[in-house]
């Protein structure tokens, strides 16, 4: 694939898309290609930089028009940063294909990979052309899938792993929409547990005012088992795992709740209140895991606890890492999640040196 050829980033000035620009532009990684439906913001985004990093060039692009294809044929790999993914779905990652490019997910959960990975095609054609796709490039999923493999990694024998995943953030209209439609089956599975090698429902009831060292504050954790937590518990062979997602506000909680009551898609509501509960208690992140080695008596072997100001920034992180190790040869053809094919201690080991973290283990 010729060198020369850039490296676009779909939603390049979004949230996410500005945080992977500025590390791979830091990195003198490019040349980089912004793209997105709004040329001025990603002109006036790629105007803020200082001179210090690599080339930067600015396309319009429209995710259902020809303007995709010819966005792909300048690149040689995509980060797609364009939500929200339960709509864009596979049409970037497809397009890729076609143009030889591979391609990297800030988000691509199950959904995506189920569609790239169907039969008759899918991660065969991937491997069979050489190229390489990573999904779940982001804080979740993505790095909540890859940093308890640290702990893992490092136990003679795991049998109890709890994660909690969550805080208080603003939401943009894409990660509203995602918030809202990440429910169902191939998502995962609100107030169940895994347990000897099996999802159990109906097995955990909401923590109330929890204090974890993750977060500032009292939360409230809301059992889920995402599809990404069962998928680790059955690569580790863990007997048992709890998994989850925590508000640090009132009033996102029960916006989402009401809106998955009422089946309503509007996202303007869960913007508003995200909003609220920033207001009202600041903009924080932080996931933490808690591992039992040998007996799931008394308290956790290992704990691994990461804190953040900003989840948008640590997806960027991810993503950047996962485009520097594609663009290296360090990942072999075909479809991947990002946590199965990132290694954990060394990616564990840059965030925690990244200004944008606080992460310890103990």
């Amino acid at each position: 694939m010729d060198s020369t050829a850039a490296i676009g980033i779909l939603g390049g000035y979004g949230a996410v898309g500005t945080a992977v620009v500025r590390r791979l532009y830091r990195a003198g990684i490019g040349p980089l290609l912004v793209a997105g439906r709004d040329p001025a913001r990603a002109e006036a985004f790629v105007a803020s930089l200082d001179a210090a990093g690599a080339a930067v060039s600015v396309q319009a692009v429209d995710l259902w028009d020809a303007s995709l294809d010819s966005f792909l044929a300048r690149c040689r790999l995509v980060v797609n940063c364009a939500g929200p993914s339960y709509r864009v779905l596979d049409t970037v990652a497809r397009a890729a294909l076609r143009h030889g490019v591979d391609y990297v997910d800030a988000a691509g959960d199950d959904p995506l990979h189920a569609r790239l990975s169907a039969q008759g095609g899918g991660a065969d054609e991937w491997a069979a052309a050489n190229r390489t796709a990573v999904l779940s490039a982001g804080a979740l999923p993505g790095l909540s899938g890859l940093l308890p493999r640290v702990l893992l990694d490092q136990a003679a024998r795991p049998v109890r792993l709890e994660g909690y995943l969550g805080g208080v953030a603003a939401l943009t209209p894409a990660a509203a929409g995602d918030v809202l439609l990440a429910r169902g089956p191939e998502h995962g599975i609100p107030s169940a547990a895994w347990e000897d090698g099996q999802t159990r429902d109906r097995a955990l009831e909401p923590r109330r005012g929890l204090t974890l060292p993750a977060f500032p504050r009292p939360v409230t954790a809301f059992p889920f088992l995402s599809t990404e937590a069962a998928r680790l518990a059955q690569a580790a062979r863990i007997r048992r795992v709890h998994w989850y997602t925590v508000f640090g506000g009132e009033h996102l909680a029960e916006e989402l709740a009401m809106a998955w009551a009422m089946d309503d898609t509007e996202t303007a509501g869960l913007v508003q209140a995200a909003d609220a509960d920033v207001r009202r208690h600041g903009s924080w992140y932080g996931q933490e895991f808690r591992l039992w080695n040998g007996t799931d008596e008394g308290p956790p072997t290992r704990t691994l606890t990461l804190r953040a100001e900003d989840s948008y920034e640590l997806s960027g992180f991810l993503s950047a890492t996962a485009a520097h190790h594609v663009l290296a040869g360090h990942v072999k053809p075909g479809v991947h999640f990002a946590a199965d094919v990132l290694d954990p201690l060394s990616t564990a080991q840059a965030l925690a040196t990244d200004p944008v973290a606080k992460l310890d283990m103990a």
